[in-house]
């Protein structure tokens, strides 16, 4: 994705975001880092996603 290259990539196969370096739970794709710089692009990459289908949290 454009707002958050590092942490998404486009999949050539299907069209949808991958989230990059993450754990995959029964369908769902997690991420965890301390680094405020991801949590913000993340984020802005949530607010702009189309499906409303990514969900950022931070702890």
């Amino acid at each position: 994705m454009e707002l958050a290259p590092q942490q998404f990539q486009m999949s050539k196969k299907d069209g949808k975001s991958v989230l990059l370096k993450s754990t995959d739970k029964k369908g769902f794709f997690t991420l965890k880092s301390n680094d405020d710089l991801i949590f913000d692009a993340c984020n802005n990459a949530a607010k702009a996603c189309p499906v409303h289908i990514i969900s950022v949290k931070q702890r």
